[in-house]
């Protein structure tokens, strides 16, 4: 079972990261941010060489945006942040942490709902098992992972996911044409072909 446990611990683990960088001590730099409040939500947006470091954690992507409960002074530019409703990494994603990564064109990461979503070619690498597809869900709370298909895909080519293992250890399969266990049927072959009656053939 251990590559059952290695996917799994691949794909379930994924959500904790993001999840996790909210609750610990999170440090975003950028090029340039523009902030703008309204009066229920404040917004942040980072753009160019956008890097997040967490505890364990890192990030990077062309841009960043951070949408966040708020609540405090009414008449102030940003008011006091309260808990994250979402996060959304575009463009040249990158997810580092705990000797796993994930790399997509786009991350989105709902804490209300529990999940996030990586597509835009998505690829998450753990060790020697990589998982590459079209759009990945990742449901923490469910412990459930989804690969969703293009649905714009032609049905002569269907969109796949794919997962790609280290070697298989050796299953002790013999090759060995002595060992073959499944029963060969016999086929009985003629000694001779009959010849035709002469007298079918004589006008």
């Amino acid at each position: 079972m251990i590559l059952r446990t290695s996917i799994l611990s691949l794909l379930l683990l994924l959500p904790a990261w993001l999840f996790a960088a909210a609750q610990e001590r999170t440090v975003i730099t950028s090029e340039s941010l523009e902030m703008q409040g309204t009066d229920e939500r404040n917004y942040f947006h980072f753009r160019t060489d956008v890097v997040v470091l967490g505890t364990n954690l890192e990030i990077r992507c062309d841009e960043l945006t951070v949408i966040a409960s708020r609540f405090g002074d009414d008449d102030a530019t940003v008011g006091e942040i309260g808990a994250i409703e979402r996060i959304i990494a575009v463009g040249n994603v990158q997810i580092h942490q705990a000797g796993r990564s994930a790399f997509c064109e786009h991350a989105e990461v709902d804490p209300r709902a529990g999940t996030v979503t990586l597509s835009g070619r998505p690829r998450v690498v753990d060790r020697d098992v990589e998982v590459e597809g079209f759009m990945f869900i990742l449901h923490r709370d469910q412990r459930r992972f989804q690969s969703i298909p293009d649905p714009n895909a032609p049905a002569s080519a269907p969109s796949r996911s794919v997962v790609r293992l280290g070697a298989l250890p050796d299953l002790g399969f013999s090759q060995d044409e002595e060992q073959i266990a499944i029963p060969v049927p016999a086929v009985e072959i003629p000694s001779a072909i009959p010849e035709e009656d002469s007298d079918t053939n004589e006008e």
